[in-house]
Order: C-alpha cells, then sequence, then structure tokens
C-alpha cells in the first residue's frame, strides 16, 4: 500500500510542512515503512526536520530510498553521517542560491529594473516590460492633483468610490490603500532598493519629480498624530457619541479648502469613524462642553451629581461651613475683631478640620477628583490647572453622556448640535 505526500510551493528549508507534519506522524506510528523521494533535499534541508527523522526511523527500522543519493541507512552512526552531509550541503545550496538572488535582485535595482509579482496600479507587465495603465494612470494623477490642492486621502477616495473607479482588484478605495498608493515612488521614476533610492526607473513615470517632491512636502506639512494613538490628546476622543448612527467620534485632521490654490493648515475635528455622519470643530466643542461642566459644577448643589459609596452630604455641608468660617477670620482681622495671632491660631485649627473632613470624604468617594473639583473656590481654575486631561476625561465620561447631532449649517457652530445628558 502506498500513499503521495506533496507539499506544494513550500520550502524544504522553511516554513510550515502540513504535508511532512502528516507524513511524521504516519511514520511515529509505524504505518510506514519505506519513504521514496527524488533526493534527500525535496525531503529535509534543516537538521530540525533530519533530527526528528532519524529518531523515527531508528524506534520504526525505517528505509529512506532516493532516486539520486540511493538508499540511507539512519539505523547506522555512517548513514546518519552520510544523511547530515547531505543535508548540510542542501543548506549550503540554498544559502548560496539565496545570496545570488540578493546580489541580481540589487543589480536589476541599480539598472532600474522594476520586479514587482502583484500588478501595481497604472501599470501592468507585457512581454517582460513595465508599460502604463493609461485610464489608471490618469486617476493615480488625479489623486496627487487633488492632495497637492488640499484634499483628504477620504475625499478623493470617497469620490472615487462614488464615480465607481474599481482598484487593482475590482474592489472600493480606501484611505489605506490610497495613502499607499501616493507614497509610491514607483510613479515618479524612482527605484529604491532596501528603502533607498538607487536609479531611476526604465519604466514610463506617471508624475514628474518636481510633483513627486511637492507631494513629500505637503504630506510632511499635514503630517499629524493617529488618532488611535495609545495617548488620547483630545479631551472627547471615543467619548463624543454620533447623533446619527451612536458610533464613538474620534479627533481627525480636517483640511479646509485652499486659498488661492495655497494648502490651508489643518485643523482637528471630531468625527465618526463608524460611517463619516458627523463631524464637527473639536476646539468648538470642547470649547462648550467644558463651559457647561464647569457651570453645572459651581451651583451650591453640584455635590447631587456625585454617587458615593456613603452618604457624603452632611460632611460636604460641614467642609463648607468650615470654609466660611475661615473666610470670617480676615473679616474679623480686617474689623479689629481679632488679633493677627488669634487669626493665626483659629485659622490653622480650621484648616487642619477641612484638610481631615477632606480626607475623609474622598475616602468615602470613588472619585476624589471630582470631589476636590466640587469643593474648590474657583472650580474652572481648578478644571484647567489642577486636573490632568486624563482626569478630565474620566470626570466627563461619568457625568455625562455627549452625542453630536448632524449640523444643520456646516459653516456655523451651532451649540445645539452638542446635546449634553447628565447622567446623575
Amino acid at each position: 500500500m502506498s500513499r503521495e505526500f506533496v507539499d506544494n510551493d513550500v520550502s524544504a528549508s522553511k516554513g510550515v510542512r502540513p504535508e511532512f507534519t502528516k507524513l511524521l506522524s504516519l511514520i511515529q506510528t509505524g504505518d510506514v515503512e519505506t519513504i521514496i523521494v527524488w533526493h534527500t533535499d525535496r525531503l529535509y534541508r534543516r537538521v530540525k526536520d533530519l533530527v526528528e527523522i532519524v529518531e523515527t526511523a531508528e524506534k520504526n527500522a525505517l528505509r529512506i530510498l532516493t532516486v539520486r543519493a540511493g538508499e540511507l541507512d539512519l539505523t547506522t552512526p555512517a548513514g546518519r553521517m552520510l544523511a547530515g552531509m547531505l543535508g548540510h550541503a542542501a543548506r549550503y545550496e540554498v544559502e548560496q542560491k539565496g545570496a545570488r538572488q540578493v546580489a541580481s535582485n540589487a543589480q536589476r535595482a541599480k539598472a532600474g529594473s522594476w520586479q514587482f509579482s502583484n500588478r501595481p496600479y497604472g501599470y501592468e507587465r507585457v512581454n517582460g516590460s513595465v508599460q502604463v495603465v493609461e485610464d489608471e494612470a490618469a486617476v493615480i494623477r488625479e489623486a496627487y492633483k487633488r492632495y497637492l490642492a488640499g484634499e483628504t486621502y477620504y475625499a478623493i477616495a470617497e469620490n472615487f468610490n462614488v464615480r465607481n473607479i474599481p482598484t487593482t482588484n475590482g474592489g472600493p478605495w480606501t484611505v489605506s490603500q490610497l495613502r499607499a498608493r501616493l507614497a509610491n515612488p514607483a510613479y515618479a521614476g524612482i527605484r529604491l532598493y532596501k528603502g533607498e533610492e538607487v536609479s531611476e526607473g526604465d519604466w514610463e513615470p506617471l508624475i514628474t519629480r518636481d510633483n513627486w517632491e511637492q507631494f513629500k512636502s505637503a504630506k510632511q506639512r499635514r503630517k499629524t498624530p493617529h488618532t488611535w494613538s495609545n495617548r488620547t490628546k483630545y479631551l472627547l476622543s471615543g467619548i463624543a457619541l454620533c447623533g446619527v448612527c451612536g458610533g464613538r467620534m474620534m479627533a481627525r485632521p480636517d483640511y479646509p479648502r485652499p486659498k488661492n490654490g495655497i494648502p490651508q493648515p489643518a485643523k482637528i475635528a471630531y468625527a465618526c469613524t463608524s460611517n463619516w455622519c458627523v463631524q464637527r470643530n473639536q476646539a468648538r466643542v470642547d470649547e462648550l462642553v467644558e463651559s457647561v461642566l464647569i457651570a453645572r459644577l459651581s451651583l451650591p448643589d453640584a455635590s447631587k451629581l456625585i454617587r458615593p459609596k456613603v452618604d457624603i452630604e452632611p460632611m460636604l455641608a460641614k467642609s463648607a461651613d468650615l470654609r466660611q468660617r475661615k473666610d470670617d477670620l480676615a473679616l474679623a482681622l480686617a474689623e479689629g475683631l481679632l488679633t493677627m495671632a488669634a487669626v493665626r491660631e483659629a485659622s490653622g485649627g480650621l484648616t487642619k478640620q477641612i484638610d481631615a473632613l477632606q480626607r475623609q470624604i474622598s475616602a468615602a468617594d470613588g472619585d476624589s477628583k471630582l470631589v476636590n473639583l466640587i469643593q474648590a473656590e474657583d472650580v474652572a481654575d481648578h478644571w484647567h490647572s489642577k486636573l490632568t486631561l486624563a482626569q478630565r476625561r474620566g470626570i466627563i465620561g461619568t457625568l455625562t453622556s455627549i452625542t453630536i447631532r448632524k449640523q444643520k449649517n456646516t459653516r456655523v457652530f451651532d451649540p445645539e448640535d452638542v446635546a449634553i445628558e447628565w447622567l446623575s
């Protein structure tokens, strides 16, 4: 009984070999007595594979017959030595072939030859030479021109999809695809090798070298940190919700239309990243939300927004009373009712009581930052100067739900477009 094991397009020197693994399993169970291969390099090129075969052969009296190298007797020291020598020779040939391939690739690159396995958009290989695909080339040129005029990758890709312009594989355009296409120096006739420019290509470029340099400069000017960075840089990123689809809104650069052909600097906007339903100026939204929050937390009943583990209302009331008594000391000093020494002594005692009470309040509440904020003499100053961005985001997420509705007028910011719901 015989069975054929074939690992098509799988190197014997690296990678996973499913059929080889199956063969080893059958050998270990004693179901295989003889292996027939064209040459040992078709069976193994790695010492690891040879060791597995040797160990299995010793246990199961396995015979290995090769068309080119004869029989290998892996049960004897001489046979194992021969198998090892053949394996090392095969490995040497693989490495030599790899070195020759690297040298050949470098030589072709310096000569300006462009080798590709997947057809790049705008080009095809005809009889061994790289030829321009004119309709696709026009799309690439248009994309560069629009980007230099200040349009975003998203706007360009969206427009191509609306016009039913397919990509190389027939699918829709995405931002990442378009970004990768335009970042390819081959469109300017530049041949790279290992990331370095080595020559001018022997194919027809789709844009000029000047266009390429302009594109690189524009891309550098518009470069901003990715909104998916683990360091959130904007107050409502991932907190604000889209008023159309309910998706999370993230901060992203928004590029205004060029003025007199001159690209304008980007502004940051909150945008729905699920379906791109809504987009609003980040600075305006942040300013509105912060002003509403600070105004609410400055009211006398702000403590009602806190949901503590224990009732802290009496402690907050006592703290407010102690602070008022401390303020009254200054008035008593001014009116000559108390001496400076008496004021200092009384003030010190009140301060100790306030601090002790504050520690009790902080311990009772899950978020001392919010308690400290509510008790601050100047809530706005405390918000901006005492709290980190992460702490401000935490308070907003705890107290409110922010929804940004689809705007009625894209040019005028309307506070009614931002809905703030209090959760307490």
